[in-house]
Order: C-alpha cells, then sequence, then structure tokens
C-alpha cells in the first residue's frame, strides 16, 4: 500500500501541507495487520495496527480506518476534541459489534492513532501504541507526542526508569488499551501546533520497534516526504522485518 498527496490545507492555514503512506508486510509475517488513512483533501491521517492474538487483525485495522474516513466528511466536519472523542468512540463500538460477528467470544481489535488537520494546528486521538511523532524543523528535534498504553510504559510512568531492570520483555508489547474489545478506556487527545519545516508521522510498532529514535530524527531533517517513509520502512526490513511497518507522514512547507 503506498500513497502521497500535496495540496492547501482546506482551513485557513499559512502552510502547504504535503502527505505520504506506506505499509509493509516485513520479512516475517504472511499478512499485513495494519491498515493506513492518508486524506489530505479531508485532514485526516491515521495508523491502525491489528492486535496479534486475536484473529482478524487485518480486518480491525481496516474497518478502524473505514469507518474514520466514513465519519469524517469533509474539513469542515470534526473540529474540536469532543466530537473527535465522540467518533472515535463510535468507530470503537463499531468494531465491538463486527467483533461478535466475526471473532465470537474474542472479538477483535486493532490500535488507532489520527491526526485531523485544523489549519495550522492538529488534533491527535490516541488509542493503543502506534506513534505519533512531531519534528521540529526549527531546531531538528524529534518529540513523540502520543503516549504508548502498553503495560511496560505504563509501569514505567508509574514507577521510573528502575522498573525496566526486572521486566519481562512481552510487557513492551502488551496492550492496556485497544478499540475493539470489552474494556473501558479513556481515548489520549492532544493538539499539535506546525510550522513551515514541520513533520508528523504515525508509526506502527513494527516501525518504532526496529528503527532507533535518533536514526527517525535524523532522517527527518534530511529527507522529503515520500523518501522518508520508504527509506524509514526499508530500515525496518533491514533490521529484521519481524512485523508489518506502517508509516503516514505529513510536512507542513
Amino acid at each position: 500500500m503506498d500513497q502521497s498527496v500535496k495540496e492547501k490545507a482546506s482551513l485557513a492555514s499559512s502552510v502547504t501541507l504535503v502527505s505520504h503512506g506506506h505499509s509493509d508486510v516485513g520479512f516475517l509475517r504472511e499478512t499485513n495487520e495494519d491498515s493506513f488513512l492518508n486524506r489530505l483533501d479531508k485532514g485526516l491521517f491515521a495508523v491502525a495496527d491489528g492486535v496479534g492474538g486475536l484473529p482478524f487483525g487485518a480486518l480491525a485495522s481496516l474497518l478502524a480506518m473505514q469507518n474514520l474516513d466514513a465519519c469524517i466528511q469533509g474539513p469542515g466536519s470534526c473540529t474540536n476534541e469532543q466530537e473527535f472523542v465522540e467518533i472515535v468512540r463510535t468507530i470503537h463500538k463499531n468494531l465491538l459489534h463486527s467483533g461478535e460477528i466475526v471473532g465470537g467470544q474474542n472479538g477483535i481489535g486493532t490500535t488507532f492513532s489520527a491526526l485531523r488537520s485544523l489549519g495550522d494546528r492538529f488534533m491527535f486521538a490516541q488509542v493503543g501504541d502506534s506513534v505519533v511523532f512531531h519534528f521540529d524543523g526549527s531546531s531538528n528535534s524529534l518529540k513523540q507526542v502520543s503516549r504508548s498504553h502498553t503495560l511496560e510504559a505504563e509501569l514505567l510512568a508509574k514507577h521510573g526508569p528502575d522498573a525496566a531492570n526486572d521486566m519481562p520483555e512481552h510487557y513492551a508489547h502488551t496492550l492496556t488499551r485497544c478499540m475493539g474489545q470489552e474494556i473501558d478506556f479513556d481515548v489520549d487527545l492532544g493538539s499539535i501546533e506546525v510550522r513551515a519545516g514541520d513533520t508528523l508521522m504515525i508509526c506502527s510498532d513494527g516501525l518504532t520497534n526496529m528503527v532507533e529514535f535518533e536514526t527517525i530524527e535524523k532522517l527527518c531533517g534530511e529527507l522529503e516526504v515520500k523518501e522518508l517513509v520508504h527509506q524509514l520502512i526499508d530500515l525496518a526490513n533491514q533490521n529484521g522485518g519481524v512485523d508489518n511497518s506502517t508509516v503516514v507522514c505529513i510536512r507542513a512547507q
């Protein structure tokens, strides 16, 4: 899957946005359970990663992206955080219903990370561990703006870095929140101001687990959007390609 878009943002904005998205199955998995959305015409970008250990992961992530696309009709809809979280909740309910039909007792599940462009500002919504990054073009610095909902991340936040010493390796991949399961959760919401030269990215964990943060930061300052996306995914595969990897990248110009 591969998609590039370039156009002037529809809402009042001092920047032009260029975007590109791509997803790759990797070297070890037989199927790709990641899905993404790259709709610059709507100002809507997202990544979903079907939860391992549950059936129909590819379907879960695809349904999440299709539902999101259908819920937001154009740049004039979903212009505040309350509307955004209501849409995410609606998608979750739809996934619950679909999971009962195809997944039986186990249901289906997926991560969900989305960006909504509103001129020079982006809202983000996060459930799971597909990461949202913001690269500040003026300082050439990268920041993870989303919070990963894994057991490892939550224990580190609660107990500090020393908690990593005796932590089982699988805690890094154990989700504490996902879409489509009968679990109560809060949707993480946030806002990002962008200027010309800034870059926003959403990456599935198949990318972030295989490519160092410092490498991502360095390449953000060197490469154009399409080349950046493909270089990052190539690196994930060169480093083992043990999972599907997906990147959606948006740059302000």
